[in-house]
């Protein structure tokens, strides 16, 4: 296979069509949205896992104040609404819940509101920031988590029926998550 140079700014995208996940953050007086694509898990036990923020997003400020934030996994089908909350500030006032048309469900155990149409939430407390310069890795335990009956069955996705999850390759490019492939073992 022939292959050629990229551009190193460029090179993250190589290893990252990962699943874009909408944060939610919030005091219970305020709240926002924002996109993030550059997540993954951790660890297993405890239940840890990692994004990373601008800290000069208004967001940002949140999850300091707090320690707290919430990881909502979107389907394809909210596609426009993971982009427009990744594309606008909510240092402006815009309530991204209303203005893309996402409702809130609370959390059981943060403050801030998760995302009712997401086919799966997880609650997190920040553990550990590792400064990035302009930007922030965020490592957190997840305290609690739900997922769809229908797309989260006996802890996998169920890609089988339909489910779509949503991967961010740049700008407003996006494509989808839709079936499961198994390898075979060598013997």
């Amino acid at each position: 296979m022939k292959k050629s140079a990229i551009r190193l700014e460029a090179a993250y995208r190589l290893v990252n069509p990962g699943g874009v996940v909408l944060i939610s953050v919030g005091d219970r007086e305020r709240d926002n949205l924002f996109s993030v694509t550059w997540n993954t898990p951790v660890r297993k036990d405890p239940p840890l896992l990692a994004i990373v923020s601008g800290k000069g997003h208004h967001s940002y400020g949140f999850i300091e104040r707090t320690g707290e934030f919430g990881v909502n996994v979107p389907e394809a089908g909210l596609a426009d609404a993971v982009l427009g909350c990744g594309s606008v500030s909510g240092r402006t006032g815009v309530d991204k819940f209303e203005r893309f048309g996402l409702t809130r469900q609370p959390a059981a155990s943060i403050k801030a509101p998760l995302v009712a149409e997401a086919a799966a939430n997880l609650e997190c407390r920040v553990t550990q920031v590792v400064d990035l310069g302009t930007s922030a890795l965020l490592i957190a335990q997840v305290v609690a988590a739900v997922a769809s009956d229908t797309r989260f069955v006996d802890g996998h996705w169920k890609f089988d029926e339909g489910l779509e999850l949503l991967h961010h390759l740049s700008g407003d490019r996006f494509c989808v998550s839709d079936r499961v492939l198994t390898g075979k073992k060598n013997a």
